[in-house]
């Protein structure tokens, strides 16, 4: 009798917790309905101040590119294009071609070894692409080790070089812009230092002669010890000349020198 008594008392007590959660339910409803909802609550009533303060927000542009054989922007253009301005160049204290370079994805940097001459061989995506390097879209077949003092901008296009500049790698090219006469003046000068007796210094003049004419200079100079290497170092300088007739018209002729 005591066993069945027990299970009765349960069950009531049961039931008397059922009926006190629906009782109190629609007052807890409407108690949370006439509170006034955050300032900063979205249509569910949520408050998302604490979320919105966590969010960054990223600004940026678009490069553009360059070059004679340029015929589109980025966006319209059906390759896979990585571009590397002049700005993304200095931000990263790259002075040769090979450490700008190494910011692009896809892309590794063989020696000299198999008989290949000392300089610049970049591998995109496995293939060798050294013989598919160009200046201003003419193809240099020269093997150097390129400083980024006369660079305006870098071009890396994936894919096989047909479609660009006739026979050549299957992984893609690479297209350098040279700085050229602009239509203002200006006068911009860089200097570095780091350990291992690490100095750069880079120079570059802009003058606008007006009628169309204009003239510019880049110069580089740059010496270095290699860190936990003796007797070995990097001494280099150069110098690019170059002049523009027909600045601002339909039709220019430039000459320069590196």
């Amino acid at each position: 009798m005591s066993r069945v008594s027990t299970a009765r008392s349960g069950a009531s007590f049961l039931a008397l917790a059922c009926v006190g959660f629906i009782a109190t339910a629609p007052a807890a409803h409407a108690a949370d309905g006439n509170a006034p909802a955050p300032a900063d609550a979205d249509k569910d009533g949520q408050d998302r101040s604490a979320e919105d303060r966590e969010q960054i927000v990223v600004t940026g542009g678009r490069a553009e590119l360059q070059g004679p054989k340029a015929t589109a922007s980025v966006q319209n253009t059906p390759r896979s294009v990585v571009i590397l301005p002049k700005d993304v160049i200095d931000q990263t204290g790259s002075t040769t071609l090979a450490d700008a370079l190494r910011t692009v994805p896809g892309i590794t940097f063989g020696a000299a070894e198999g008989g290949n001459p000392i300089g610049d061989r970049p591998f995109i995506r496995g293939f060798d692409s050294q013989g598919s390097i160009f200046v201003d879209g003419v193809r240099d077949t020269a093997a150097q080790a390129r400083d980024t003092f006369a660079i305006e901008q870098v071009q890396v296009i994936r894919g096989s070089d047909s479609t660009l500049g006739g026979r050549g790698s299957a992984g893609g090219s690479i297209n350098i812009i040279t700085k050229v006469p602009q239509q203002t003046s200006f006068i911009r000068a860089t200097g570095s230092v780091g350990t291992a007796d690490y100095k750069h210094a880079a120079l570059d003049v802009n003058q606008y002669l007006g009628g169309g004419i204009g003239v510019r200079v880049a110069a580089m100079w740059h010496d270095q010890d290699v860190a936990g290497r003796d007797a070995i170092w990097q001494r280099r300088w150069g110098v690019a000349p170059s002049v523009t007739i027909g600045l601002g018209t339909p039709a220019r002729l430039s000459a320069s020198y590196y």
